[in-house]
C-alpha cells in the first residue's frame, strides 16, 4: 500500500504543478497575472468579455471553463487536467473524480490507475493528508 500512496503523492504533486502552470499561461494569454487577486477575479469572471469560456491555450492545448473549474486537454498526449478555480494561485484542491481522469490520461500513471475506481481514491487521499505526504488545500 505504501508504494501506491507514494506513486499517488508524486502524481498529485505533478498534477498541481501542471494545473498552476496552465492557469498562469492562460492568464498571460489574456493579459492577466493570476498571482494578483484583483486580476485573477476579473480573469475568471464568467461575464468577462475578454476571456472566451472555451478555446485554445495553444495549438497543443484546449481549455474550457465550466462551473467552478477549468478543464485543460493536451491534444498530443490526450492528457486531462482540471483546475478548481476557488483556491488560487495554487489550484491544489484535489477532487477524486478529476484526479482519476488525470491518472487515466497520463502515460506514467495509466497502468496504476486502471485498477482503481475514482471512489477508491477518496480513502487514499485521506491517508496521504494524515501521513503528511501531501498538504491539503482548501
Amino acid at each position: 500500500m505504501r508504494t501506491s500512496l507514494e506513486i499517488l503523492a508524486k502524481a498529485i504533486s505533478e498534477y498541481r504543478a501542471e494545473g498552476t502552470e496552465l492557469m498562469k499561461r492562460l492568464g498571460n494569454k489574456f493579459g492577466y497575472d493570476i498571482f494578483v487577486n484583483e486580476q485573477y477575479e476579473e480573469f475568471v469572471t464568467k461575464s468577462n468579455p475578454k476571456v472566451p469560456r472555451k478555446g485554445k491555450l495553444s495549438e497543443r492545448v484546449n481549455y474550457a471553463f465550466h462551473g467552478g473549474e477549468c478543464h485543460f486537454h493536451k491534444k498530443k498526449t490526450q492528457q486531462n487536467i482540471e483546475v478548481i478555480l476557488s483556491n488560487p494561485p495554487k489550484f491544489g484542491k484535489i477532487d477524486a473524480w478529476f484526479l482519476k481522469s488525470y491518472l487515466d490520461s497520463t502515460e506514467e500513471y495509466k497502468e496504476y490507475s486502471e485498477k482503481l475506481d475514482w471512489q477508491d481514491l477518496k480513502p487514499m487521499l485521506i491517508e496521504l493528508y494524515r501521513a503528511g505526504f501531501i498538504k491539503e488545500v482548501k
